[in-house]
């Protein structure tokens, strides 16, 4: 897809401010080289991007609307875990820019929403491409992976613990 000078400026500014992309902050040739390579799409209210334990190749940054993030139990009820809002400037999907993995969540949009998406295959030619510049997302994503295998453990302890009060009592 061809975008105009200005929205690949626009769109720069915008992943500048993503968590996932903070190891390219400041370098606006790396932002402007993602920019080009991500596609706007928009979607209509009420819209599923995501479905939880769907395989996923692309990964969502937010830039107008809202979205409700949605798990499912082990029961099969579906919970609403948080609403997110495009000031915020979330990023969904980050792990099928790696593998296509089934998704842990389900996205709905609250109302119209515009994306900025990014493809796993493009983002792999971005990588080759620019290895300097997939380094910073790589190890960021590494980065967040860890950070929630640790917090799923602290959690299961915490289970483990309750259960066995439980018992105990």
């Amino acid at each position: 897809m061809v975008h105009s000078e200005l929205e690949d400026q626009q769109n720069s500014m915008v992943l500048s401010r993503v968590g996932l992309l903070s190891g390219l902050r400041g370098n606006a040739s790396a932002l402007g080289a993602l920019a080009r390579i991500m596609n706007p799409k928009s979607f209509p209210d009420g819209h599923q991007l995501i479905s939880e334990g769907e395989l996923g190749d692309e990964f969502y940054v937010l830039l107008e609307g809202q979205v409700s993030i949605y798990k499912r139990t082990l029961e099969g009820d579906i919970f609403k875990v948080v609403i997110l809002k495009s000031e915020m400037t979330p990023a969904l999907g980050e792990a099928g820019l790696i593998e296509p993995e089934p998704r842990s969540a389900t996205v709905k949009c609250d109302g119209p929403c515009k994306f900025l998406v990014l493809k796993r295959d493009d983002f792999a030619r971005f990588g080759e491409q620019h290895p300097q510049w997939a380094l910073p997302i790589l190890q960021k994503l590494a980065l967040n992976l860890m950070g929630n295998l640790r917090k799923t453990s602290n959690d299961l302890m915490l289970l483990h613990k309750a259960l066995m009060n439980e018992i105990r009592a």
